[in-house]
């Protein structure tokens, strides 16, 4: 992509042009009348933390009360309404990224975790995908934000120094946080890495727990 051309004093300068490649995508979608699908989601997601209370461990932190479900969520009838809006969602990404038709976006798999108030996510990546995906359940004021991380190493080489006056632009940004929104499906580059920060909310009861759905896609052969 080529931006036009600008430049301050046509007096002593010519256009400046700039040229951007290699951008990271973020993609989200928000779900409108969510309430009573995040209801029963909520429901569904506590019956499986119900029937298995130690759950995984992963980014979740699990000394700290993280809770990790087991990664076979899209298969269950329970959640088979998310994953439908999931799969929409998915292919009017793959449209937008110019993908073979015969290779449509599939969810390898999907699972659910629990911030109770202390708990966060480490940074981590998502091995063996294509896109990585989150949903929002429940998310109360102060849960968390999720923060991705500038993906280029190389820019730690040296150090630039950025005008104190001049807010910096999002090219430049190291990082960048979305607000865990109800309702929203979220979508990112599986190599991208990622944290969640500590959940800090004031909140008390189970209504304080950041309440997410989390999946993995990848492209199938289609029929």
């Amino acid at each position: 992509m080529t931006d036009s051309g600008f430049g301050n004093d046509p007096a002593t300068s010519t256009p400046v042009f700039r040229e951007v490649y290699f951008p990271t995508l973020i993609y989200y979608q928000d779900i409108p009348e969510f309430g009573d699908l995040n209801q029963q989601l909520l429901n569904a997601v506590r019956m499986e933390r119900d029937m298995d209370s130690e759950g995984l461990a992963r980014s979740n932190e699990p000394r700290l009360g993280g809770w990790h479900s087991k990664n076979e969520l899209h298969r269950n009838p329970a959640f088979a309404a998310l994953t439908d809006k999931i799969m929409a969602f998915s292919r009017e990404v793959s449209k937008t990224q110019g993908y073979d038709p015969a290779w449509p976006l599939a969810i390898d798999n999907m699972w659910s975790i629990v911030n109770p108030r202390g708990s966060h996510n480490k940074t981590h990546i998502h091995p063996n995908s294509l896109w990585s995906g989150v949903y929002y359940i429940q998310t109360p004021p102060g849960a968390g934000r999720i923060c991705f991380t500038d993906p280029r190493t190389q820019h730690l080489m040296q150090a630039q120094r950025y005008d104190p006056n001049t807010a910096r632009t999002s090219d430049n940004w190291a990082e960048v946080f979305f607000e865990p929104t109800p309702g929203r499906i979220l979508l990112f580059p599986s190599w991208l890495y990622h944290s969640v920060e500590t959940n800090l909310t004031d909140a008390t009861g189970d209504a304080s727990d950041r309440v997410i759905i989390s999946f993995n896609m990848y492209q199938s052969r289609g029929l």
